[in-house]
C-alpha cells in the first residue's frame, strides 16, 4: 500500500497565450529590447513595471470579453440571435440539397403527397404510353394506397409537388401513369411464444410484409434519425422533408427475395420461429426463393385477407398446437396499424421546426473602466486618490502622467466599444454608417481628463477616429469573411469597369448592397442554381421574389442588377408614359432638339452635389427639361443622361441665366436641356434628370429565362407543326433575354461579360443563348411571355377543355419572338 501523499502536479509549461503572466513577460521583453540601455531596474516595485502590470490587467479584461462564444456575442437583448440579420443559416437550410436525382424526387413526393404508397419518375415513356421520349421530359408513375385506381386529386397533387421542385429544362409529361397492383398471398407457418395475443402478432406480420413488398419507407423523427445517423449533416442528406426522415429509400433490385421477409417476421414480438414462408402470385405455385418485384406497368402487392370468403394462408402454432384466430379481427387490427402509421406521418413535426438552433447569453454593453483608476492612491490618479496638494510642478507632473496613461486607456476603451458592437459589425442589413466604434474618455471615466483636451470632443472624435473609418470598404471585407464561410468569393472587379457613370461613393454603396443581397440569399443561390420556376404559381409576383429561379437571381446579382426578381423590364418606362426609340429616328423627327459639334473651352461641367434631390423639387426640375416634354425618348439620350460628367453649364449672352447642355452622346449629339436662373438651380436640375434616368435604368435591368422544353406542344398543336421545329430546339435549351437600352447593356464588353456569366453558372448539361432586345422588341416579347405564363399556370392548376390549346398558341407566339431575334439558332 502506497504511503505517498497525493499532490497536484506543478504546471511548468509556458503561460497560456493572453494570460496576465504571458502579457507581462512579453511586455518586459519589449521594454528590455527597446530601453535596455537607459532602464535597468525591472523589479516589481519599479513604477514602470507597475504601469505595465496595470495595462496587462486591463488587456486581460478585454481578452476575457472577446473570448466569449460566438453565440453569446451575437445574442441580442431579447435573448435571441437574429440569424437573418447576420446572414447565418440554420442546418436545415444549409445541409439539404435540391431534388436532383430520380431518387431525390421519390423521397420528396412520398413526403409531400399523402396517400402514395410509392412513386417513381422515369426518363422514358412507360410501355403503356404512346408519348415520345425527349431529353428533360420525365414521366410520373404512382402507386396509390389500396388496390383501386388512383384518385385524380392525388395525381394532381403529385404533379404540383413535382412542379414546386422542378429543375431547369425539365418538366413532367402531362400523362401520369398508375402501376397495376398484382396481388400475391402469404403462405407461412409460424411458431408463437410469449403472452402476446395471436391476432396482434399476425396483424403485425402482415403489416411488415406488406410494407416490404410495396417498398414502403420508414418514417423517423429527428431524434431517431440523429441516433441512427449521428450528425445533422447526414440526417439532412438529400432534399428537405417535412414529415420526418424517410429511411430505407434505396432502390431495390429486380427480384424480391422471400428470405428478407423471413428476417422481418422473425423480428416481430411474439414470433419464436418461422418454419415456412412463401409467396404465391395468382394461380402459380408458392415461391420460397425469389420472384420479380415489378414488371412493365405492374408491381406486387400483398393481399391481406379480410373480405367475405377470404382465408388466411398463415398457420400459427403455440407449443405444437394450432392457434385459431378470427381473420376479421386480424383485418381490423391490420387496418388500425395502417391508420396509426398515416396519423403519425401527418402529426409528425416539421424537421425545419424541430432542428436545434444555437443559443447564447446576451452580453450587455459594459462601460470601460480605465486602468489608471486602479493605481495606488499615492499616484494621485484615480477617483479614490487623495486630493493633489503638491506644488504646481508636482501637479503638472500628475496631469502629465494622466495624459500619458490615457493614451493606453483610450485604445482599450475603443476595443471595448468594438466588442459591444460586434452584432452591428456583422449585420448585413442597411447601409453602414460606421464600421469602427470608439468611446472618447471623459471626466466620468477619468476625473480631470476633459481639461486636458485642447479641442471640442466632437471635433476630436471626427479628427482622431471617424476620418479613419471607411465603413463601406470595411463592411465589404466583413461580407467577404461571411461569404468565405460558405466557400464563396465575390470580388466584383468585373462589375466595376462598367459602372463609370456612378460617382465613387455611389459605386461603393451599390457594390456593398449588391454583395449583401448575394450573401443573404447565398443558400438558395447555391443549392437551387439548377432549379426552374414553379409553373403552378405566378412568376411575376412582387410579394414572392423567391419564386424567381435561383439561376436568374444569381446571374442578376453577379451582373450588378439591383432587382434580381422576375418582372417586366419595359414596365418602368411605360409607367412614366415613356417610350424609347432609336437615336436616328428621334433626330429625324425633331431635328431642332439636337446638334453636333465640339465642346467650347468656356463651358464648364456641372458639379453634382452628393445626395438625391428632394422628390417635389425633382419633379419640378424634370418638368423644365426640354427632351422630357415628349413621350418618345431617344435611347442615346437615355444613356448619356446617366453620365455625371456629360452635363455642361453655358453662360447666356446677357449673363442673366445659365444654359444646361447634355452631351456628347454615343452619336456625337448635344442635347439642350433648358435655361435656368442660376448655377445652383441648373445643377439641381442636372442632378434630378440624372437620378431619374438612373432609377429607370436600374428598374429596367434584368433578364428573362425561357426554357424551351416548356414551350413544347401539349398534345397535338397545329401551330407547332407549322413552325417545324426539331426536338433539338426543346431539349436542354434555354434563352436568356436581356434589355438592350440600359446604360450598361448597350456596351459590347458588358454583353460579353453577361454571356460569360450565364455560361459559367449554367448547369453543365444545359445550353443557353443570350438575346438583347430593344425597347419595342422587349414590349412585344413580354406581352407574349406574360400571356404564356398565365396560360401555363391556369392549365397546371386546373386542366380544362381548351386550356392546352391556349397554352400551345401562347407558346408559339413566344417561339416566334425568339426566332425573330435569332432566326438561325
Amino acid at each position: 500500500m502506497s504511503t505517498e501523499t497525493p499532490q497536484l502536479p506543478r504546471h511548468v509549461g509556458a503561460p497560456p497565450e493572453g494570460s496576465f503572466e504571458q502579457l507581462r513577460a512579453e511586455g518586459l521583453r519589449l521594454c528590455q529590447a527597446l530601453s535596455g540601455e537607459i532602464w535597468t531596474d525591472y523589479n516589481v516595485h519599479d513604477p514602470g513595471v507597475t504601469m505595465l502590470e496595470q495595462a496587462c490587467y486591463g488587456l486581460t479584461g478585454l481578452i476575457y470579453r472577446a473570448d466569449f462564444s460566438v453565440e453569446d456575442q451575437l445574442t441580442g437583448p431579447d435573448g435571441e440571435i437574429d440569424f437573418e440579420r447576420h446572414a447565418l443559416h440554420p442546418p436545415q437550410e444549409v445541409f439539404p440539397c435540391r431534388a436532383t436525382t430520380l431518387a431525390d424526387y421519390r423521397r420528396l413526393l412520398l413526403d409531400r403527397v399523402a396517400g402514395l404508397e410509392d412513386v417513381s419518375l422515369v426518363p422514358q415513356p412507360p410501355p403503356t404510353s404512346k408519348a415520345r421520349a425527349l431529353p428533360g421530359l420525365v414521366y410520373l408513375v404512382v402507386k396509390p394506397s389500396g388496390s383501386g385506381p388512383a384518385d385524380p386529386a392525388l395525381l394532381a397533387e403529385a404533379a404540383r409537388a413535382y412542379a414546386a421542385q422542378r429543375n431547369l429544362c425539365e418538366d413532367l409529361h402531362e400523362e401520369v401513369c398508375t402501376e397495376e397492383q398484382r396481388l400475391c398471398d402469404l403462405h407461412a407457418e409460424i411458431e408463437l411464444t410469449g403472452p402476446r395475443d395471436a391476432v396482434e402478432v399476425l396483424a403485425e406480420v402482415y403489416d411488415r410484409c406488406a410494407r416490404h413488398v410495396i417498398a414502403s419507407p420508414r418514417l423517423l423523427s429527428l431524434e431517431e434519425a440523429l441516433r441512427r445517423h449521428g450528425s445533422l449533416e447526414r440526417v439532412f442528406d438529400g432534399p428537405l422533408t417535412q414529415h420526418g426522415v424517410l429511411d430505407d429509400l434505396a432502390e431495390h433490385g429486380a427480384m424480391l427475395f422471400v428470405s428478407d421477409l423471413v428476417a422481418l417476421v422473425q423480428q416481430v414480438d411474439g414470433v419464436k420461429e418461422v418454419r415456412r414462408l412463401a409467396l404465391q402470385r395468382g394461380d402459380a405455385a408458392p415461391v420460397s426463393g425469389s420472384l420479380p418485384w415489378r414488371g412493365p406497368g405492374w408491381a406486387l402487392r400483398l393481399r391481406v385477407p379480410g373480405g367475405t370468403g377470404e382465408v388466411s394462408l398463415v398457420r400459427l402454432t403455440r407449443r405444437g398446437s394450432v392457434v385459431q384466430v378470427s381473420q376479421q379481427e386480424v383485418s381490423e387490427k391490420y387496418a388500425d396499424l395502417r391508420a396509426a402509421s398515416q396519423a403519425r406521418r401527418q402529426a409528425s413535426q416539421n424537421l425545419a421546426a424541430t432542428a436545434p438552433q444555437p443559443r447564447g447569453q446576451h452580453l450587455p454593453p459594459q462601460p470601460y473602466y480605465p486602468v489608471q483608476n486602479q493605481f495606488p492612491p499615492i499616484y494621485e490618479l484615480g477617483p479614490h486618490s487623495r486630493p493633489t496638494s503638491g506644488s504646481p510642478h508636482e501637479q503638472a507632473r500628475v496631469l502629465q502622467l494622466k495624459a500619458y496613461l490615457s493614451l493606453f486607456d483610450q485604445v482599450m476603451a475603443n476595443g471595448a466599444a468594438q466588442l459591444d458592437h460586434l452584432r452591428d459589425l456583422y449585420a448585413v442589413d442597411g447601409a453602414p454608417r460606421q464600421s469602427y466604434w470608439w468611446e472618447l474618455l471623459a471626466d466620468e471615466a477619468v476625473p480631470g481628463l476633459a481639461s486636458l483636451y485642447r479641442r471640442d470632443p466632437q471635433e476630436i472624435e471626427q479628427r482622431a477616429f471617424a476620418r479613419f473609418d471607411h465603413p463601406l470598404e470595411r463592411k465589404s471585407r466583413v461580407l467577404d469573411h461571411l461569404l468565405a464561410l460558405h466557400g464563396q468569393t465575390y470580388s466584383q472587379n468585373s462589375m466595376r469597369q462598367f459602372c463609370g457613370h456612378h460617382s465613387p461613393g455611389e459605386l461603393e454603396a451599390l457594390l456593398l448592397a449588391n454583395k449583401a443581397a448575394y450573401l443573404q440569399d447565398i443558400v438558395s443561390l447555391s443549392r437551387d442554381r439548377c432549379g426552374g420556376h414553379d409553373i403552378t404559381q405566378p412568376l411575376w409576383d412582387p410579394e414572392h421574389p423567391e419564386r424567381t429561379p435561383a439561376l436568374q437571381r444569381r446571374v442578376s446579382l453577379l451582373l450588378g442588377f439591383r432587382y434580381p426578381q422576375a418582372r417586366s423590364l419595359a414596365l418602368p418606362l411605360r409607367r412614366q408614359n415613356r417610350e424609347l426609340v432609336d437615336v436616328q429616328l428621334h433626330a429625324d423627327e425633331h431635328p431642332s432638339e439636337t446638334w453636333q459639334g465640339e465642346a467650347d473651352p468656356r463651358w464648364h461641367r456641372v458639379a453634382h452635389e452628393p445626395g438625391v434631390p428632394e422628390r417635389r423639387a425633382m419633379l419640378a426640375d424634370l418638368m423644365k427639361i426640354r427632351p422630357l416634354r415628349q413621350a418618345r425618348l431617344s435611347e442615346a439620350f437615355f444613356r448619356v443622361a446617366a453620365q455625371r460628367e456629360r452635363y455642361w453649364l453655358v453662360d447666356a449672352a446677357d449673363a442673366s441665366s445659365q444654359r444646361l447642355l447634355l452631351g456628347p452622346d454615343e452619336a456625337g449629339r448635344w442635347w439642350p436641356l433648358g435655361s435656368f436662373a442660376d448655377t445652383a438651380s441648373a445643377s439641381r436640375a442636372a442632378a434630378s434628370l440624372r437620378q431619374f434616368v438612373l432609377h429607370l435604368s436600374h428598374e429596367s435591368e434584368g433578364l428573362h429565362l425561357v426554357e424551351h422544353l416548356l414551350l413544347r406542344p401539349i398534345g397535338r398543336s397545329p401551330g407547332h407543326e407549322r413552325l417545324k421545329l426539331s426536338d433539338a430546339f426543346y431539349a436542354l435549351r434555354l434563352s436568356v433575354v436581356f434589355p438592350a437600352w440600359t446604360v450598361r447593356s448597350h456596351e459590347p464588353n458588358f454583353r460579353r461579360l453577361a454571356q460569360e456569366t450565364v455560361q459559367l453558372n449554367l448547369p453543365a448539361h444545359v445550353a443557353a443563348r443570350c438575346l438583347w432586345l430593344d425597347f419595342a422588341a422587349m414590349n412585344s416579347f413580354e406581352a407574349c411571355w406574360s400571356a404564356w405564363l398565365q396560360a401555363r399556370m391556369d392549365h397546371a392548376q386546373s386542366p380544362q377543355t381548351g386550356s392546352a390549346e391556349r397554352v400551345n398558341q401562347a407558346a408559339c407566339r413566344v417561339i416566334e419572338c425568339l426566332q425573330r431575334e435569332a432566326p438561325h439558332d
